[in-house]
């Protein structure tokens, strides 16, 4: 079966019932995409189509410049995010040489059209897609007159005076300042990795922790010590980098369960970034850090309970 045929098969929407889509990366499904995904929704409804978001397996960026690129939502929580938004059908593209080297009208053609039978495009306010040398983006809107494809441009969500971009979320989340993610996010930015055997220094300090696994290509905060909740809100703080007082300059994800003492090797543990307390420093000895960890927890419930 030809790959046309096949991604026909997969992705074209139910018999009679046409499709509008909108495409992107989606990473974060910040309030900017969330904005994009309602109209998707009144689009469709006003239409009588079949709102579907179309994405990529990878991060363009990785496959263009060969290297890793952080993500702010993994391929399932994307998913998730987005379903949560009330788009029930995802199409998520191998992002490839050969899809990177399609013009922005031979993917609407080829692709949108040809292979998933589209009737409507809705492009977000700073969208763009296609290879650039090609640079036939501008060109969109007569080839989808062409084409019959009904074509909308969103508007920019702007918050703080700039535009949200997942540019911008990456940038505070790297500075720190997860209050600032969060805002732009609509909810405390999350990590959801496995607890693994840690070193159970915390346990002989009165703070056991539960070291939590960094999955693989997420972008994560400055390193620092944070408050954070877990499960069904759970107040915690966590330690996300090295530990210096112990001579370990490995980055790790220490979190610690306020007034909890659960036993939680082998499950999975959903961590959100709620306030960074303070930077990460070397103390002069076991007691002094355990001295800084009571303070920690104190200013952790202040701002988890206020």
């Amino acid at each position: 079966m030809s790959g046309r045929n096949n991604y026909h098969r997969r992705f074209a929407g139910r018999p009679g019932h046409p499709v509008c889509v909108t495409v992107g990366m989606f990473d974060g499904v910040h309030l900017g995409h969330r904005h994009i995904l309602a109209t998707l929704r009144d689009m469709a409804a006003e239409t009588g189509m079949e709102p579907v978001v179309v994405t990529f397996d990878r991060h363009p960026r990785e496959v263009l410049s060969s290297t890793p690129f952080p993500r702010l939502t993994t391929n399932a929580e994307r998913a998730a995010l987005i379903g949560g938004c009330g788009i029930d059908r995802i199409v998520e593209l191998p992002f490839t040489p050969e899809l990177a080297s399609l013009s922005a009208c031979d993917f609407l053609r080829q692709v949108l059209v040809g292979q998933m039978g589209a009737e409507g495009l809705l492009l977000g306010y700073d969208n763009m897609f296609g290879n650039k040398q090609k640079n036939d983006f501008a060109d969109l809107p007569q080839e989808a007159a062409c084409l019959g494809v009904a074509l909308r441009v969103d508007e920019a969500v702007v918050a703080g005076g700039a535009d949200i971009s997942s540019t911008r979320i990456r940038q505070a989340l790297s500075d720190g300042r997860v209050e600032e993610a969060a805002a732009l996010l609509g909810a405390p930015y999350s990590l959801t990795g496995q607890v693994e055997q840690g070193f159970r220094v915390g346990r002989t300090l009165g703070y056991p922790t539960a070291n939590v696994a960094i999955p693989d290509g997420k972008a994560l905060p400055a390193d620092g010590v944070y408050a954070v909740s877990v499960a069904d809100g759970v107040p915690a703080m966590a330690n996300l980098g090295p530990r210096p007082t112990f001579g370990s300059d490995r980055r790790t994800l220490e979190v610690h369960l306020i007034g909890r003492r659960d036993d939680l090797y082998g499950h999975t543990l959903t961590v959100r970034f709620i306030a960074r307390l303070r930077d990460i420093r070397a103390f002069p000895s076991p007691a002094a850090l355990a001295a800084q960890l009571e303070q920690d927890k104190n200013h952790a419930l202040d701002i988890l309970n206020p």
